[in-house]
């Protein structure tokens, strides 16, 4: 048997071919994507870059007319979250800024996505952060400017307090009149005035008034500058409606003098609920309007039902307001002579009356 021999060729192994060091198609697409990344952020900052006010700062905010961009409202969002998760001594006041910036931009009306401007607004630079200069439009009343800003606790009162408005007043398109930016009211400064003396006599706080006019880094108060006056209250011979008390006739020729009540009596002069509460001072001096009188008196604790006595109050809700008055005595028929304010004589003045029916009134007696 002869030897078979097997002949193996040999192949010779090839390596794998190595890419080149640098393949463009590879590489092409992560190429476009950055470029469009940087080209987002450039584009899409490139207005908040270029806006004259793009700080933080409250003051610059307000001389902007109290408008923010989006990105600054956006930043302060975060700033005042990481100052409440800090607990930081100005977490306070950096909220308060916050607000101002969320509720002039909630009143915002046409604004473009990445823009939100306050309308009616001018110039605030000569204002302090929390007072608004308002331009009034055609057909806008105290009341309709109030409730755009009611989301800020403002009210009617506030406005006109703010501005020496009277009851009633009626506004003209393009006059410009101050608005609270919070609850509270726009008080000018007075020569000599300090923070302290004006928080003390508008029954405010400091710490509320520096808050909210951004004062942290100055004290000095400038004669005639505007100032918000959180949660203040405005004396009642400071108010625009107050009429200085005056001797009025009263019945047969008696007179009675309405300023020896008015200590005191937290009640706006002139209206009824001045005169009954001048005359029952041991009732609540915060019963509101007076058909809520009687359910107030009640809850306080005092007797209130349909039966008259001399010295009562009575009460009526009669009216959008109600009417209440003072009882002088219960006749033999069961009638009853009243005196009251802002009804028998008008308003401002005391008048009386006898033999009236008892019957449609409600009475508050003493505890």
């Amino acid at each position: 048997m002869g030897l078979q021999v097997i002949m193996t060729k040999k192949t010779k192994k090839t390596s794998p071919k190595k890419p080149s060091r640098f393949d463009a198609r590879r590489f092409f697409p992560y190429f476009i994507i950055t470029a469009l990344i940087i080209g987002v952020a450039f584009f899409g900052s490139k207005e908040k870059f270029e806006e004259k006010n793009a700080s933080l700062d409250m003051r610059a905010i307000a001389q902007n007319n109290f408008s923010a961009s989006a990105d600054q409202t956006a930043e302060m969002y975060v700033v005042t979250e990481i100052a409440k998760s800090m607990n930081t001594p100005s977490s306070a006041v950096i909220a308060i800024n916050y607000d101002s910036i969320t509720s002039a931009a909630s009143l915002a009306t046409g604004a473009s996505s990445d823009k939100l401007e306050k309308p009616n607004v001018v110039d605030t630079s000569h204002l302090a952060v929390g007072v608004v200069e308002y331009v009034v439009s055609a057909g806008e009343t105290l009341q309709s400017i109030a409730e755009k800003y009611s989301a800020s606790g403002v009210t009617e009162t506030m406005i006109r307090w703010s501005n020496g408005f009277k009851a009633g007043t009626t506004l003209s398109a393009g006059q410009t009149i101050l608005v609270p930016g919070r609850a509270g009211f726009v008080y000018k400064v007075k020569a000599g005035e300090t923070i302290n003396s004006i928080a003390s006599k508008y029954q405010s706080s400091v710490e509320e008034i520096i808050a909210a006019n951004s004062l942290e880094l100055t004290s000095d108060l400038a004669p005639g500058t505007a100032i918000l006056i959180p949660n203040g209250d405005l004396p009642e011979n400071e108010r625009p409606d107050y009429v200085a008390p005056v001797a009025t006739r009263k019945g047969t020729g008696s007179y009675s003098y309405a300023a020896q009540y008015s200590a005191g009596n937290r009640y706006a002069y002139g209206w009824c609920t001045w005169y009954a509460w001048s005359k029952r001072p041991d009732l609540p001096s915060n019963m509101g309007n007076a058909r809520n009188w009687a359910n107030a008196a009640s809850r306080a604790g005092f007797p209130v039902d349909r039966n008259p006595r001399a010295g009562d109050i009575f009460v009526t809700t009669a009216g959008a307001f109600g009417h209440v008055g003072y009882v002088t005595s219960v006749n033999g028929d069961g009638t009853i002579n009243i005196c009251d304010m802002n009804g028998v004589a008008g308003w401002g003045r005391v008048g009386c009356k006898s033999n009236v029916s008892a019957s449609q009134y409600t009475y508050i007696h003493h505890k």
